[in-house]
């Protein structure tokens, strides 16, 4: 890569970084990711290799979210003359998937379709459709259909930003009393 091709390189990743929206999945596009329809892309690192990395229709990757396309590590075992070379590996995430905040995806990884990752997890393996995962490791949380009945038990409906801490006071008003008299016994 010439001095030319790496200053362009170096403002797609920061036009990428201060972008939103559609601008953000176009530059994301145009460093390499496939990316499908209808997804949301938040700020995320997209690792030095994009171009291993595939995000299907309808998917959602927040904020903070690192891919990870090669292993780095390996330059302990270089040091000790054991390991020559590079290790890659691609990103796939499939159709209608969900990537929680601040969580890293590494190399050889395929999530999905109809899956959720939580906030904060470290993904060190597949995820199965139609799962939830979170942890570090991520791990199995439970199924589609039984995060579907958890979010149907708690469902507020469609509420305004205005109405939203009246209901959700409302809502959880036992679990708010006992967490506010807990805390009041430990000053005491």
């Amino acid at each position: 890569m010439n001095w030319l091709e790496k200053l362009v390189y170096r403002l797609q990743i920061l036009l990428f970084r201060i972008s939103t929206g559609k601008a953000r999945i176009f530059l994301a596009r145009q460093l390499g990711v496939r990316i499908g329809n209808n997804c949301e892309l938040y700020y995320c690192n997209l690792s030095t290799e994009p171009y291993l990395i595939s995000i299907g229709n309808n998917c959602k990757i927040t904020y903070g979210v690192t891919f990870m396309t090669h292993d780095g590590a390996k330059w302990v075992l270089e040091r000790n003359g054991d390991f020559i070379g590079s290790k890659f590996g691609p990103v796939t995430i499939r159709d209608n998937s969900f990537v929680g905040v601040n969580s890293i995806i590494m190399p050889n990884v395929t999530i999905g379709p109809n899956s959720v990752v939580g906030a904060g997890s470290v993904v060190t393996k597949d995820v199965p459709p139609n799962t939830v995962y979170a942890g570090n490791p991520a791990r199995f949380i439970c199924t589609y259909a039984e995060y579907l009945e958890k979010c149907r038990a708690q469902n507020t409906g469609t509420i305004s930003r205005a109405e939203m801490r009246s209901v959700l006071e409302k809502m959880f008003e036992h679990e708010l009393d006992q967490r506010s008299k807990a805390s009041e016994r430990q000053v005491h």
